[in-house]
């Protein structure tokens, strides 16, 4: 093996005593990177994971309703964004749930 003038240790391996360290510390100062979701993402997420339920997506119509935890901010611009989607169409009712449709729900 070439040694170049690396001390021995470096000989059998030249990856692993560099990139075992490397990696713990990119995980560490990775995970403090993250920021917090706003309250417009955990709205959109949660709608996003009822809509991909297979059950949902058989039949292609979801009614939502927003927990006391989300924002009224947050969920208005959600349901207007979807409101605005090509192919989907939002069912607004009076006691605040939203029916969310599309594909098959809207030809019916």
């Amino acid at each position: 093996m070439y040694s170049f003038g690396l001390p021995a240790i470096f000989e059998w391996n030249t990856v692993y005593p560099y990139s075992n360290g490397k990696e713990d510390r990119m995980s560490i100062s990775s995970k403090a990177t993250h920021p917090t979701p706003s309250p417009y993402e955990i709205v959109g997420r949660r709608i996003q994971r009822l809509v991909a339920d297979p059950k949902v997506q058989k039949i292609q119509v979801v009614t939502v309703t927003r927990r006391d935890d989300e924002p009224v901010e947050a969920w208005e611009r959600v349901l207007a964004e979807l409101e605005a989607t090509d192919g989907v169409v939002v069912d607004r009712d009076e006691d605040g749930t939203a029916r969310i449709g599309w594909k098959q729900y809207i030809d019916r």
